[in-house]
């Protein structure tokens, strides 16, 4: 399991385009994943039989799950 810090809470640009490219790359979140917002929560988003999840807190925005699936996400989320 892989655990890296994406952006500052207040980041809210890359927060959501974080969200896109998870949807881009056929994540599918439980109910509560539709957004992030301000403040703390957890969305857990399917891959198959991976998963991977993004928790907000206070300070930030990070994302958490195998290895491979988080680096595919981030080299996504640089282009």
């Amino acid at each position: 399991m892989t655990r890296i810090d994406v952006c500052a809470r207040e980041d809210y640009e890359t927060a959501a385009r974080l969200l896109e490219v998870i949807a881009e790359l056929g994540g599918r979140g439980t109910a509560d994943a539709d957004e992030l917002t301000p403040g703390t929560g957890l969305s857990r988003f399917r891959f198959g039989a991976d998963e991977v999840t993004v928790f907000t807190d206070a300070w930030g925005v990070d994302i958490a799950g195998p290895e491979k699936l988080v680096n595919e996400i981030l080299a996504a989320l640089k282009d």
